[in-house]
């Protein structure tokens, strides 16, 4: 079966839903550790285009990239992400 997860980056700092960005991540034939590095990635690159303007753009960028990539792995708990 061809499984998708799919990451929805939904920064609560953003101003409006437009900014909203979603990527998708396939995990056929990947282990967990991939997913997530990919998770990771995908989610820098979702929260760079968030944090534009920011006042602390670091610490925004950290707290997106947790929040998103938190997120994700809650929504696909199939694929066995989440750390022990």
């Amino acid at each position: 079966m061809n499984r998708i997860a799919i990451l929805a980056a939904v920064a609560a700092f953003a101003a409006a839903p437009a900014f909203a960005q979603s990527v998708r991540v396939s995990t056929v034939g990947k282990s967990p550790e991939q997913i997530r590095a990919e998770v990771y990635k995908a989610a820098q690159s979702l929260c760079a285009l968030e944090i534009v303007g920011a006042s602390f753009p670091v610490d925004e960028m950290r707290a997106c990239i947790a929040s998103t990539v938190r997120t994700t792995i809650a929504q696909a708990p199939d694929l066995k992400l989440a750390r022990r």
